[in-house]
């Protein structure tokens, strides 16, 4: 044997004779890592998706009613686009000019932190304000992440004959459901408001003399309630409020538009739903679809818990009794539907592993002991990813899920090398640590090339990176953890439970039926 071969097994040596001489504290070892994995286990968030996935878009939606598309495109879209060009890491910008709506798409180049992208956006968008139009008072602006996808759906079917949905729906299941801990929007979808409606005649509005455009202008700002400044009375601070409000439809039918006209005269004031160019039904009734979203730290599970609790006591609102709800989608049954079939998965492949082990060995102790590796190293790995923040999710499942068959084999090839020294006829200590120390340099190779197989996947540019980092790191952690046991705790597993006379099995050791063997 070359010296740093020498060199390698005597630091291996020393390594497992260590772990012979010092049972207790391995022990205690054993039991930290148990115990940390347990509280990893219980603790590790569990989401859908990993969490900080960010898509590299943005969109910028301006709503401008009626307005024809080349007047979308000439005052809502250039004025945009001007603006939004100087945004640092913007790599293409396209857009759209719509009748009522002009929209601006921007893609960021690959590495751009899409919170300060975000912040930058919306600043440019406010430099952009001044330009629009006057009449333009909405700007959305949209970023794809993981909170964007909705944790619960709920379908509502509305009875025909109920006079007010919205302010019932509003106050009896939007409100309820906003109040959750970890709910961070409910958005109505197919829901609409009445709002006053006030159609003019031409005829008649052209008769009096007036302008329809300043009109529309005089009845916006009409309509209003303001802070006024304060009033000292003595020691007293008196705050004051302006209020013009009307009252009612009447009152606003008899608003003077001229010195010989009322608005009434020349208009049909009414208190209706306004003209909407879409139907949502569901079994033959209207429809309306609350769509929950939650808080970006929020852990999925809880929320939507807490979300179908609220549900139940909303189906039993006797209020709702004309109301058919509807589960449309939950992500927490997604979640654990998904998660199980591949724990089941899992589970399926540990036992046909554990079967082949007891095959080729013959030894249901050593099967036992080997099998150990298993679950210890799959802890470790949760326990890192606890700690560094990752979530359980389809994709780091997976990465589990595809180590447990690479995390017997340093343990295979200890504990086999251990007990042919012990049949050979070695005592127990020597087998183990002599066991261990020959093939340690060739089980620490055969781990690293395959961690290095599956560590630079995490380094590769693009949108794939993001996914085949939280492949990876589980994968390589669980690796190298099984590394460790197998030249730690294995040697001392076969140590406690091998027979002291070398070469013969202790009773029960060997199954009967392979005792010939």
């Amino acid at each position: 044997m070359s010296r740093p071969e020498g060199e390698s097994a005597d630091r291996t040596g020393r390594i497992v004779s260590l772990s012979l001489r010092r049972p207790i504290a391995v022990t205690v070892l054993l039991a930290s890592t148990l115990v940390l994995g347990l509280v990893a286990t219980l603790g590790i968030p569990v989401e859908l998706v990993p969490r900080g996935l960010e898509q590299p878009f943005l969109r910028v939606i301006v709503p401008w009613r009626d307005a024809p598309a080349p007047e979308v495109l000439d005052k809502i879209v250039r004025p945009l686009e001007e603006e939004l060009a100087t945004v640092g890491g913007v790599e293409r910008i396209n857009s759209m000019s719509l009748v009522g709506t002009g929209r601006v798409f921007l893609r960021f180049k690959q590495g751009t932190d899409m919170d300060v992208a975000y912040r930058e956006v919306r600043d440019r968008v406010e430099r952009a304000r001044r330009r629009l139009p006057d009449d333009v008072d909405r700007i959305y602006l949209r970023k794809d992440d993981e909170t964007g996808i909705p944790i619960y759906v709920l379908g509502l079917a509305i009875d025909d004959t109920l006079a007010n949905a919205y302010d019932l729906l509003e106050n009896e299941v939007v409100l309820p459901l906003e109040r959750i801990d970890g709910v961070a929007a409910v958005d109505t979808d197919g829901l609409v408001e009445k709002e006053i409606l006030i159609e003019l005649d031409r005829e008649r509005t052209a008769a009096a003399g007036l302008d329809i455009w300043r009109l529309a202008g005089e009845l916006g700002r009409d309509n209003f309630t303001m802070a006024s400044g304060q009033v000292r009375a003595g020691d007293r601070k008196l705050l004051l409020r302006s209020s013009a409000t009307y009252p009612d439809l009447e009152a606003l039918r008899e608003r003077p538009v001229s010195p010989t006209v009322r608005l009434g005269d020349i208009a049909t004031v009414r208190y209706d739903l306004p003209e909407v160019k879409f139907r949502v039904r569901a079994m033959s009734r209207p429809a309306v679809a609350i769509v929950v979203r939650k808080e970006g730290d929020a852990n999925t599970l809880d929320v939507t818990r807490r979300v179908e609790e609220a549900v139940e006591r909303i189906r039993r609102n006797p209020r709702l009794s004309s109301i058919e709800t509807l589960e449309l989608f939950s992500q927490r049954k997604v979640i654990l539907e998904s998660l199980s079939t591949l724990v089941r998965s899992g589970e399926i492949g540990a036992l046909f592993a554990v079967a082949v082990l007891f095959f080729f060995l013959r030894r249901l102790r050593m099967t036992l002991i080997i099998t150990l590796s298993i679950p210890i190293s799959l802890l470790v790995a949760l326990t890192v990813m606890f700690l560094s923040g990752e979530t359980l999710n389809i994709i780091s499942l997976l990465a589990l899920m595809i180590s447990v068959g690479l995390l017997v084999d340093n343990s295979v090839v200890v504990a086999e090398n251990i007990f042919r020294l012990h049949r050979d006829g070695l005592p127990r200590r020597e087998a183990c640590v002599r066991g261990a120390s020959q093939i340690a340099l060739a089980i620490v190779m055969a781990t690293l090339t395959t961690v290095i197989v599956f560590l630079p996947a995490s380094l590769v540019e693009g949108e794939a990176q993001f996914f085949l980092l939280r492949l990876s790191v589980p994968i390589s952690v669980a690796l190298v953890a099984s590394l460790v046991v197998a030249l730690l705790l294995i040697p001392l597993a076969v140590y406690v439970t091998l027979p002291a006379n070398g070469g013969n099995d202790a009773p029960g050791d060997r199954c009967a039926a392979c005792t010939s063997a």
